[in-house]
């Protein structure tokens, strides 16, 4: 493959991503990301096959790139307590898309998804936290963040923030973080509500 054919494979691709976020998928022809990458039709169907695979391809661009910066910002954070991530431009439309192709039914997506889960409980249960499920506190974990993603433009207005900026995704990820380490109910608390639970199941 010559460096004209990846030059257009990542116009295509970016394409995709912007329209995708925007529109939803079923929303979006490939002639309408053909005239965005100003390509042909024929083309997005040489690299990518169709549709659904040009979707694929997206998913897991975006996905790998939100891990990538995810891993340095924790990298440079353990370096420096200081530091603070920067949401440029390119990572608020990654993670827009993440959570538009969740809404969407994406099955890459999905996939994704359940992977976040399997790498959360891995390490809920290297660190023995004493969890009583830890899959389910896993998979929990990963909804709440990820419904930062789907839900952003709303959080970001009720801040009245503009949706999709670095100064909104700033505001809600430092929100999240004070409420992931100042929990908002005591262990008596919860294990309470966790005996309420399980003698309604035992009446069921």
């Amino acid at each position: 493959m010559n460096t004209e054919d990846l030059t257009a494979r990542a116009r295509i691709r970016d394409a995709a991503i912007k329209l995708f976020t925007e529109r939803g998928m079923e929303k979006t022809s490939i002639l309408d990301i053909a005239r965005e990458a100003g390509v042909s039709g024929g083309l997005i169907r040489h690299h990518f096959g169709s549709k659904d695979g040009l979707r694929e391809a997206c998913d897991t661009y975006v996905f790998d790139e939100l891990m990538k910066f995810k891993e340095e910002a924790l990298a440079k954070g353990e370096a420096d307590p200081g530091f603070v991530p920067t949401f440029d431009k390119r990572q608020l439309l990654f993670r827009r898309y993440m959570g538009r192709a969740m809404i969407d039914g994406s099955a890459a997506a999905a996939a994704q998804f359940t992977e976040i889960v399997d790498g959360t409980e891995r390490y809920f249960r290297e660190q023995d936290l004493g969890m009583p499920d830890p899959r389910a506190c896993a998979a929990a974990l990963a909804a709440m963040t990820g419904g930062m993603m789907i839900l952003q433009d709303h959080v970001a207005r009720a801040l009245g923030e503009e949706p999709g900026t670095h100064e909104a995704m700033l505001r809600m990820s430092l929100a999240a973080g004070f409420l992931f380490t100042h929990p908002l109910a005591t262990p008596e608390t919860l294990k309470k509500a966790s005996e309420s639970l399980a003698a309604y199941q035992r009446k069921e």
